[in-house]
Formats: structure tokens, sequence, C-alpha cells
């Protein structure tokens, strides 16, 4: 940044995740969306007394102490919001609330993506769920014949792996569990949406079928 200029507020930067959200996956729509939607949210004048808004991008990562956020922290924290509406990323939140009693409130979501994100040789071939969060789409194995998984690991920066922990760390404050329940509260309403679309449509086509079979 050029001495002198103000810094860009991520308000106004581009919050889109690496790679997805995949088509057809309500949960990772959702969650893409509402994350959007909440780095995007004007910012409200507010009373001395009022407590200050912590949900976008520059408060949630001061402890970072990075120069300014770019595009990349972005990108990062998008990732890490649709990584969230997966069915992995959701077993991660289910283990942060088991270890609430041990963890406590605010860091028991950092402590179930530490366990989650331990490399193993015997799960996701080897690579940490860091880099399949954060892998670009040419990374992807989408070998038919193969189980998934990585080709090659993405190049991540010791930066892309505290914004994580930190976003981790956020979740398990009070505003970070109430976008959170916003966050579920949209995807059963989507799915269960979706589900009367579908049980509509066998519905209509079975009484067709039971009304053709009466005529016959």
């Amino acid at each position: 940044m050029i001495d002198g200029q103000l810094q860009l507020d991520a308000q106004w930067l581009l919050h889109r995740p690496i790679s997805g959200p995949r088509d057809g996956h309500i949960g990772e729509q959702v969650f893409v969306e509402k994350w959007i939607e909440l780095q995007q949210r004007e910012g409200k004048f507010r009373e001395v007394d009022e407590p200050e808004h912590t949900a976008n991008l520059d408060r949630i990562l001061r402890h970072v102490q990075l120069p300014e956020i770019s595009e990349r922290e972005c990108s990062v924290a998008a990732s890490w919001a649709c990584y969230l509406g997966c069915n992995v990323g959701a077993s991660v939140i289910h283990l942060g609330d088991r270890l609430k009693t041990g963890a406590g409130e605010y860091r028991r979501f950092a402590a179930a993506w530490a366990i989650h994100n331990t490399r193993s040789i015997g799960v996701n071939g080897g690579y940490r769920a860091i880099e399949i969060m954060l892998a670009p789409t040419d990374h992807l194995n989408t070998d038919p014949l193969s189980y998934g998984g990585l080709k090659r690991a993405p190049n991540l920066s010791l930066t892309d792996y505290e914004v994580v922990e930190h976003l981790w760390l956020w979740l398990g404050t009070d505003e970070g569990a109430a976008w959170l329940d916003d966050c579920k509260r949209e995807v059963d309403r989507r799915q269960a949406a979706a589900w009367r679309v579908e049980h509509g449509f066998n519905n209509a086509t079975n009484a067709g079928v039971i009304t053709h079979v009466e005529r016959s």
C-alpha cells in the first residue's frame, strides 16, 4: 500500500470462493450467499456504548495483523464459508459442539478444526483439509474411475492458514453463532421447498399412473 493511501475496506472487495459452490449443493450455495451478504453489509452509525460491528473481515482478522485485506483473504474466507455448507464442514461444526465443554464457547470450533485438519496418510490421500478447501478447480481429481480428492496440493501461505483459523474462532463468538444459525435456517427452508417440489411432482406422476390404470 502506497504511503498516504487509504486502506480499501474489505466491504468493497469481491468475496468469491476459489472453487464452488457446486451445482445442486444447497448448503454450499446458502453459506456463500450469506457470507457475501454479511461482508457487503453497509456499516451503520452507532451510539458510543453500542458494541462495534465485528463481522467485517478486517475486524475478524485483526489479530492476524495484515497490512491490508486483499482479494486473496476474501477468497480464502469465502471458500471457508462454502466448506461450512458441505457435509464435511458440518461434521467439523458438530465436533465443535461436542468440544464446547472442554475447549470453551470461543475456541471450540478452532479446536475441532485443528483435529480435522491434521494430516493423515490414510485420509483424503494424505492431503490436509485446508488444502482441499482452498484448492483451485484444476487441482481437483475429476477422473470418474478415482475416488476424487486432489491431484496435487495448492501452494498455501502461512496467512492462508491463519485466516482460516481466525474464521473458526469468529464462528465461536455470539455474532458468528447468530450467522451460523441464520445459514442453517435458510438451508432448511430451501431444502424443504425443494422436497415439496419433488414430492408434489411425484404425487402428480403417481396420480396420473393410477388414473391411467383405472381407465384401462
